[in-house]
């Protein structure tokens, strides 16, 4: 696999070089990224809700080091190394782990092929669509670190108001064609299941309207430790209307038929919300927007798996601390959004040019029985969630946030769930160097 790869990037540059060969190379552009990301998070018991278990108190520093090449104007290379050293402060049996040196994104980025508004970028890159409901992260068991897919993606501009945008990808469950450097023992593991993913995008605007439809295809293989493969199809849509001057309606859907081994599935998962641009109204607040979030449980009662399957989308995009909740109920699995619902209300606001704040309450129900002891409450309240955070940029290279986030269980689980808070504190520098050219 590692030889067709390498063959196809050859292919890939040979061909893009020879048709650019009239041009002259008159401003090659070099550019130098670094960026230092600091992270100190507290966790006191989200993930069993027991106020016995450790406190988790640790420092995440991540590194990306990368250096982009364009020898002409119509294709460029992206190399980064990225690394993700953690320090523990409690439990005091928890050791620092500095952990591997990886490749973050390796790709070439080729567009107006043929002078045609089409574009090809190929090897490893990050792939997101709108608010990444579906698509975003292929590595989910690596948290924050990296989410980036082995990918060849090809974007059609078709005209001002549309794009088509299509992908092939294959993740493997660890690092199989890129070389690692103080690799750990054993590897660590990317996601759970080597998979190949399919998707097709098609975005437009309607009038003042935004509309996306996709179909998304992920076929994931068995191994030792997951037994069932599985095929999941993805056909969805999104839509964003304002009126009204200030208001603005978003709402996203997608139904999922395939297979869970031999097993039918029939899936449903989709959110929206309303929105009110506050600016100019009411001090300090820039935005008041309440939506509902619905994921399809599995029935425990029938063959078919009725359960929604995040796909790409494992990430902590409703919560960062309720991600952690859900590996129990998931058989280990993190961030695995199925079986949900949220009403949920949120505010955004500034208190000056540097410092905005988010504010979001979701009431979280379970939709359908679950049959592990850590949901054994048999009620279908999750409980409630409120989220605090405060983001701050102090220059063009430094910026952070604080993030407070507490958690009242509910019926759902095991009787006598402890809430908990989870706290996080970030210092983020980015620097761009640009060598040459303009």
């Amino acid at each position: 696999m590692k030889r067709i790869l390498f063959l196809f990037f050859v292919i890939i540059f040979g061909t893009s070089y020879f048709s650019s060969a009239q041009e002259e190379i008159q401003n090659p552009k070099l550019k130098i990224t670094f960026s230092e990301r600091t992270r100190l998070t507290s966790i006191d018991n989200a993930i069993l809700l027991n106020n016995d278990a450790d406190i988790w108190t640790f420092t995440r520093h991540r590194t990306y080091l990368g250096l982009e090449y364009q020898p002409f104007d119509h294709l460029a290379g992206y190399a980064e190394l990225g690394n993700e050293a953690r320090i523990w402060l409690s439990p005091a049996s928890r050791k620092p782990v500095w952990d591997e040196v990886f490749v973050h994104q390796l790709y070439l980025n080729w567009t107006h092929i043929g002078g045609i508004p089409v574009a090809l970028k190929v090897g490893r890159q990050n792939l997101m669509f709108d608010e990444g409901f579906i698509c975003i992260d292929a590595q989910p068991l690596t948290g924050s670190r990296s989410g980036s897919f082995n990918a060849a993606k090809v974007t059609w501009s078709i005209n001002e108001k549309s794009t088509l945008t299509s992908f092939v990808s294959h993740n493997t469950f660890q690092e199989e064609f890129l070389p690692l450097l103080n690799a750990s023992d054993p590897v660590q593991m990317l996601e759970e299941q080597t998979n190949t993913g399919v998707g097709l995008y098609y975005k437009t605007k309607v009038r003042a309207s935004d509309l996306s439809l996709y179909y998304f295809l992920k076929n994931t293989e068995e191994n030792e430790n997951f037994s069932v493969a599985s095929q999941i199809h993805a056909l969805g849509a999104r839509v964003a209307i304002p009126f009204l001057s200030r208001m603005q309606f978003t709402a996203e859907g997608a139904y999922q038929p395939g297979k869970a081994g031999d097993f039918r599935r029939n899936a449903y998962g989709g959110y929206f919300n309303l929105g009110c641009n506050l600016k100019g109204l009411l001090p300090v607040a820039n935005q008041i927007y309440a939506g509902a979030i619905y994921l399809s449980g599995d029935d425990p009662a029938t063959e078919t798996v009725e359960g929604w399957d995040p796909l790409w989308s494992r990430w902590p995009k409703w919560s960062e601390s309720y991600i952690y909740t859900q590996i129990l109920e998931n058989t280990g699995k993190v961030a695995y959004w199925s079986n949900m619902a949220s009403l949920n209300v949120n505010l955004t606001g500034s208190l000056s040019e540097k410092v905005s704040f988010i504010t979001s309450y979701h009431h979280l129900l379970a939709l359908e029985d679950n049959t592990t002891a850590f949901c054994s409450g048999k009620g279908t309240v999750r409980g409630d969630l409120l989220i605090i955070k405060l983001n701050y940029t102090i220059d063009a290279q430094w910026s952070g946030h604080f993030l407070l986030e507490n958690f009242t269980p509910g019926d759902f689980y095991f009787q006598g769930a402890d809430g908990y808070n989870w706290i996080r504190f970030e210092l983020m520098y980015k620097l761009t160097y640009s060598a040459y050219g303009k």
